[in-house]
C-alpha cells in the first residue's frame, strides 16, 4: 500500500473508531435506563411496532450486500458494475432514510413526541443521530460516484473508505434495532 492510502485507511479507521465510542456511551446510557426501569416500555408508553425498524433493517442491510459489491468490481476494473452497484447502494440508502421519516410519523401518530419523556427522547435522538451519519455516508457515495473513474489510481481504497463507513453505519443500526425494538 502507499503511503497516502495507508493514511487514508487510517484516518477513517480513526473516524469509525471516535464515532464508535460515540455511539457506545449513547447505548450505555440507553443501558443504564433500560435496566433501572421496572418495566419496559415505561408506563403510559406502548412498545413500538416492528414493521418500519423492521423495513429499514433490510433496507440497511441489503444496501451494505451491494456496496460490498464495488469494492470488488473495481478491483476487477468492471466499473459498469461498480456503477450499477454504487447506484442500488444509494437507492436503498435514500429509502432507508424515507423509511425512517415514516417511523418518525408513525411515533407522532401514536401520540408518541420528542418531548414526551426520556424513552421518547431515546427513540428520537438515537434514530436522528444515526440518520445524520447516514446522510454522511449517502454523501461519501455520492463523492464516490462523482470519483468512480478507471484512470484514479487511488480508486481502490476510496472504494475500501466509503464500505468500511456504510458498513459500520449497518452494524450501528442493527445494535440499535436489535437492542431499541426488539428486545
Amino acid at each position: 500500500m502507499k503511503r497516502l492510502d495507508l493514511q487514508s485507511n487510517l484516518a477513517m479507521t480513526v473516524t469509525i473508531t471516535g464515532f464508535s465510542m460515540f455511539f457506545a456511551t449513547l447505548m450505555m446510557g440507553y443501558a443504564i435506563y433500560r435496566s433501572s426501569s421496572t418495566f419496559w416500555p415505561p408506563m403510559g408508553f406502548s412498545k413500538v411496532s416492528l414493521t418500519i425498524p423492521s423495513i429499514s433493517t433490510f433496507l440497511i442491510l441489503l444496501s451494505s450486500w451491494f456496496c460490498y459489491q464495488i469494492k470488488g468490481n473495481v478491483k476487477a476494473h468492471d466499473f459498469k458494475k461498480a456503477r450499477l452497484n454504487l447506484n442500488l447502494t444509494l437507492v436503498l440508502g435514500f429509502s432507508f432514510m424515507v423509511a425512517q421519516s415514516f417511523f418518525w410519523s408513525e411515533l407522532k401518530a401514536s401520540g408518541l413526541y420528542v418531548d414526551s419523556g426520556i424513552f421518547a427522547s431515546i427513540l428520537y435522538a438515537y434514530t436522528w443521530i444515526h440518520a445524520a451519519h447516514v446522510l454522511a455516508g449517502i454523501l461519501s457515495l455520492v463523492y464516490l460516484s462523482i470519483m468512480l473513474k478507471p484512470s484514479d489510481d487511488r480508486m481502490l481504497i476510496k472504494a475500501v473508505n466509503v464500505e468500511k463507513f456504510w458498513h459500520f453505519l449497518g452494524a450501528v443500526w442493527l445494535m440499535m434495532f436489535l437492542t431499541l425494538f426488539v428486545y
